[in-house]
């Protein structure tokens, strides 16, 4: 059947969101596709060809990384288009940039996760700060500095009931990709941090006026990435252990591969080990 590019969208971005995509991500999305439909207002989604999503992306004033971001998106609606039949072919996927340029993304990703990853110092001044001014708050930090956990779907919503000593259970309800995941082993600091938690707060989730209690809590540092801590995390656990499938399985990542070229070098096995370190 034929349908509106613009009603394919608002299908779209509904079914994604019953999917249980993030908050953040459905905001990219939507932003993405309601431009792209708004430019082609009137046009049925399989009348437009890859020259279309070219053409789109062109006329903004983006960089390279932005721009693979925009057609990525416009990827996903038209995927999500034949798989409803409203199109025969994805035609995004001819409008993707190539291997050169999808590599100097990738180069300039990885410096900027360089940029991301908090040093020791960072996280033991977040830490003190939070453990001695908001002493509920600190199980979000540590599970997301010491376990990885994403910081608005997971170390958010997750059941105390899934945090042990032995091992952490992300459900697959608050997981990014719907499925559940079990991370361990757990680092002797981060059972001596849930210890010190279960010892003086009991049960501290789930944590209420989050929002405003973080965004009080980490401006004791001078800068802040989005989730920088889940990166710190990542960079720190693959340095020290090195290895990517372990570190990928834990993080909830389907590629360890990937993860190995963005996270390789990010810090030394050092400061890996002086992370690992930081107890209460």
């Amino acid at each position: 059947p034929s349908i509106e590019i613009g009603e394919a969208v608002k299908l779209c971005l509904a079914d994604k969101e019953a999917e249980g995509v993030s908050p953040r991500t459905l905001q990219s999305l939507r932003s993405v596709l309601l431009r792209f439909a708004s430019r082609h207002e009137g046009v049925l989604m399989d009348e437009l060809d890859a020259s279309n999503a070219t053409d789109f992306v062109d006329e903004l004033d983006i960089g390279l990384r932005t721009r693979l971001g925009y057609l990525t998106d416009l990827r996903t609606l038209y995927s999500w288009g034949t798989r409803k039949g409203f199109a025969e072919v994805n035609p995004v996927v001819a409008a993707m940039p190539g291997r050169a340029v999808r590599k100097k993304i990738m180069l300039a990703k990885r410096r900027r996760r360089r940029d991301q990853v908090l040093g020791v110092g960072d996280c033991r001044r977040l830490l003190d700060w939070v453990r001695g001014n908001d002493p509920s708050l600190l199980v979000y930090p540590v599970l997301c500095l010491f376990a990885g956990l994403r910081p608005e779907r997971e170390a958010a919503r997750i059941d105390w009931a899934d945090v042990n000593s032995g091992h952490i259970t992300v459900d697959a309800r608050i997981a990014k990709d719907n499925e559940t995941r079990i991370i361990e082993p757990l680092s002797a600091n981060l059972v001596a941090w849930l210890d010190l938690i279960r010892s003086t707060t009991g049960n501290p989730l789930p944590l209420r006026n989050l929002r405003r209690r973080w965004d009080r809590a980490k401006q004791v540092l001078e800068g802040w990435h989005h989730d920088c801590m889940r990166h710190t995390y990542a960079s720190h656990h693959f340095a020290m252990y090195r290895d990517a499938g372990l570190t990928a399985k834990n993080l909830g990542h389907p590629n360890p591969t990937l993860l190995r070229k963005d996270y390789n070098n990010a810090v030394t096995r050092a400061e890996a080990e002086e992370f690992w370190s930081i107890y209460p």
